[in-house]
């Protein structure tokens, strides 16, 4: 039996984000496909996992404030799916927002993606309710940054803390 090919991690910016475009086109189809393009595009952070010479996978992330990171699209092309590719980008994504001071993540899948939804699951994330307390009180409830995450009807939200909240101190009294 032949080992698997080794995954290699790089960044992608500028023109060199155009070689992810076929894991785009493999992974999605209509609004997501013209979204995930976009983002393509436009994020902040697209990691790729190459295999061969080749980008096999993508991650597109965003840091939406000082403490929260997101991951818009994890994707992997069908021929290198079920070999730990996406494993492989969100564990990298999560190490990197963790060395980057994120205390909280969060991504979306659609609600039929078990596959997607189980890797997120079996990283830690959780299924965010929509009346959960924020974030940043404890929970990790995120309406006031859903519209920057473009969460539509038919997903999950998922959310990971990473690192507690940082305790607020009361003022100190005046005598």
């Amino acid at each position: 039996m032949r080992a698997p090919a080794p995954i290699a991690l790089t960044d992608l910016s500028g023109a060199d984000r155009e070689k992810a475009v076929p894991v785009v086109i493999d992974s999605f189809v209509g609004i997501y496909r013209w979204h995930a393009k976009r983002t393509l595009r436009e994020v902040s952070t697209v990691r790729a996992a190459v295999i061969g010479g080749e980008v096999a996978g993508i991650a597109m992330l965003e840091r939406l404030t000082p403490s929260v990171g997101y991951v818009y699209y994890l994707a992997v092309r069908k021929a290198a799916r079920r070999q730990g590719v996406g494993a492989r980008l969100l564990d990298d994504a999560l190490s990197g927002f963790r060395g980057g001071g994120i205390r909280v993540v969060y991504a979306a899948a659609e609600e039929d993606n078990t596959s997607s939804i189980a890797l997120f699951l079996s990283r830690g994330f959780r299924t965010v309710e929509r009346r959960e307390l924020g974030y940043d009180e404890g929970g990790l409830g995120a309406w006031g940054l859903r519209s920057r995450m473009w969460i539509v009807s038919g997903e999950v939200l998922l959310g990971l803390r990473l690192a507690p909240e940082p305790a607020v101190r009361p003022a100190a009294r005046r005598e």
